[in-house]
């Protein structure tokens, strides 16, 4: 090749590679973002109506139709939504004492929640008062932390459970408080 060709070809090619630098080698797809709103509730104590009106700084707030349209309303403007509660749900109004649970259990059936777990106040009513009202609830009762094996609960609680949510994978876990000194023996061993 002769001297000047070769400068000429050279000097073509070095115009046209910082064009080039900047295109991209492969074609790759833009990563999706997937969101997942999590909406978590605890100590609800059968709260179904709302706070009496005694002048107190929780006056009127609270109480299961509350709760059911703000979730209601969370689900209209996010798709893809996780609820779970993490105990207590009973004991601290005469519901508990005339329903045994079995009220709080249907409206967060109806609420759509995915899971709970056992909170100290959960045991009120001993395992045969919860046993009771489990099967009542279309979600898992999950703890992570209990042994129920010689109990009414064995094989009722999960120690886990993964939800798959618009293809995000989510392992759910439960923990209890330690209930010796807590909860008389009595309603839980």
């Amino acid at each position: 090749m002769e001297r000047r060709t070769f400068l000429r070809t050279t000097a073509r090619g070095a115009t046209v590679l910082p064009f080039l630098a900047g295109l991209p080698m492969a074609v790759t797809a833009a990563p999706q973002l997937k969101k997942l709103t999590i909406l978590h509730t605890n100590d609800v104590h059968s709260r179904i109506d709302p706070f009496p009106m005694d002048g107190s700084r929780t006056e009127g707030l609270g109480g299961a139709a509350r709760r059911a349209k703000l979730i209601e309303q969370i689900r209209l403007e996010e798709s893809n939504v996780l609820l779970l509660d993490s105990g207590d749900i009973f004991q601290g109004t005469p519901y508990f004492n005339f329903f045994a649970g079995e009220l709080e259990i249907k409206i967060m059936t109806e609420m759509g929640y995915y899971a709970t777990t056992i909170g100290n106040h959960d045991f009120d009513a001993g395992l045969e008062g919860l046993l009771r009202q489990m099967p009542h609830a279309s979600f898992p009762f999950i703890v992570s932390n209990y042994d129920f094996s010689d109990t009414p609960l064995h094989q009722k609680t999960l120690p886990y459970q993964v939800f798959d949510k618009a293809g995000i994978r989510v392992g759910v876990l439960g923990v209890g408080i330690e209930l010796q000194g807590l909860v008389p023996e009595k309603l839980y061993g």
